[in-house]
């Protein structure tokens, strides 16, 4: 029974376990029926149609294993004016979410920095949202840039300590891959 019990929170852990990737399961990358799939649920986005052939942007809050997720989409174009949404944001706050080396909310500045000093590290006052920052007594954020530059895992804190974490990814559209 004790192993059972075991086994069962480690799997657990899996789910909530936070990487430059993704969230357990749920990677960024993933296109919007893929994750539909994942979370058995339809993902109404509103803006997904709009008529720009730039880059366009759409989220959605939902749920993800029981926590709440906001979800960041991006359009990705496969074929000439042809494209799918592409899951390139995930923003939570919930307690169950940690790193592999056990970086969560509440974790400290320090052990953060300690626990990525092999990484590109970038630490700034207020909270860093796009091309603005929400500033505020307290608040900061630490961004952690993997290796290959495509994804940064963002953490919000205040008072030093985090208090909700982003996973971003910056993907090149499918067309410009050819």
């Amino acid at each position: 029974m004790l192993i059972m019990t075991f086994t069962r929170v480690t799997a657990q852990n899996k789910d909530y376990t936070i990487s430059f990737e993704g969230l357990g399961s749920l990677k960024l990358g993933m296109i919007q029926d893929e994750v539909e799939k994942l979370l058995n649920q339809k993902i109404k986005l509103t803006n997904h149609l709009d008529t720009v052939n730039n880059f366009y942007l759409d989220s959605a809050r939902l749920k993800y294993k029981n926590i709440p997720v906001q979800l960041e989409f991006e359009r990705n174009y496969y074929a000439p004016n042809v494209f799918h949404m592409r899951l390139i944001g995930i923003r939570a706050s919930s307690p169950l979410c940690k790193t592999a080396n056990g970086i969560g909310i509440g974790s400290a500045k320090l052990k953060i920095i300690t626990a990525y000093e092999d990484y590109g590290i970038k630490m700034q006052p207020g909270y860093a949202h796009y091309y603005e920052t929400e500033k505020g007594k307290g608040k900061s954020t630490i961004s952690i840039l993997d290796d290959s530059g495509v994804y940064t895992i963002r953490l919000y804190l205040l008072n030093n300590k985090v208090v909700s974490f982003e996973l971003k990814a910056y993907i090149i559209d499918e067309m410009s891959e050819e």
